[in-house]
């Protein structure tokens, strides 16, 4: 779909409506986004974008999807391994996540999730899989985790801006935060002790703990399946399903 700012001109058809609908989704979030909103920013009646989409629920689908097309996965090259894929997966991903928070949560709702440009992200991933696996279904589980691995880093980052920006209160240090600096808030269990007034280091960094979560994910699918023997086609004693 197309770039630019999508209320100067082009006209009212569904993919100005649905690049109009990110701007605004990314300036304010979901929760601010309505059909009268999005046709005052493009100067139109609210009553003519139902001639292009038939509901708020259609356009988040459209949305969520047309986000994922423009952060899509690139064509693999020589050399490659599952690995590679991974990283490259959680780079884009990380900032697409920057870029577009409130497609944390639209990717989390069955209705909005896993539009065309989003399964052929999965594709991708999967087709990555098949270098430890020769099950689908195997592969597709690992390219989910990895994906809810991400996600779940990025809302720890996210939701915090987003909350402080809808409530207009500046971003509070964590009771984690505070032990690790020395001034805790409330008793320190006993497991947590030695770690009191050490300092945050890059213990609470977002991208360090999204690098060394994937690593050590990653570590377990190989070892897992360096276990088991793969089959060739003749090998096999019954379809997958």
């Amino acid at each position: 779909m197309g770039g630019g700012d999508p209320a100067k001109g082009g006209g009212l058809t569904r993919t100005t409506i649905v690049d109009t609908a990110i701007a605004l989704a990314d300036e304010a979030g979901v929760d601010a986004l309505s059909m009268r909103r999005i046709a005052d920013r493009m100067g139109a009646g609210a009553m003519s974008l139902y001639r292009h989409i038939p509901n708020k629920d259609a356009l988040l689908a459209e949305m969520t999807d047309e986000v994922a097309r423009r952060n899509t996965y690139p064509d693999p090259e020589p050399g490659w391994t599952w690995r590679d894929r991974v990283r490259i997966a959680a780079d884009i991903d990380w900032q697409l996540y920057q870029e577009h928070p409130w497609v944390l949560f639209t990717f989390a709702v069955p209705r909005y999730n896993f539009g065309p440009s989003s399964l052929a992200c999965l594709a991708w991933l999967v087709d990555g899989f098949g270098e430890l696996t020769d099950d689908p279904r195997e592969a597709t589980r690992m390219a989910l985790s990895v994906w809810s691995y991400i996600a779940g880093i990025a809302l720890q980052q996210v939701s915090a801006s987003m909350l402080a920006r809808r409530d207009g209160a500046p971003e509070e240090t964590s009771g984690l935060s505070a032990l690790l600096e020395g001034a805790p808030r409330w008793p320190t269990p006993a497991a947590l002790i030695p770690l009191e007034g050490t300092g945050r280091g890059d213990l609470l960094d977002p991208a360090r703990m999204l690098r060394s979560g994937l690593e050590a994910m990653c570590a377990g699918f190989a070892t897992t399946h360096a276990a088991e023997p793969r089959q060739g086609p003749a090998e096999e004693s019954a379809p997958r399903r």
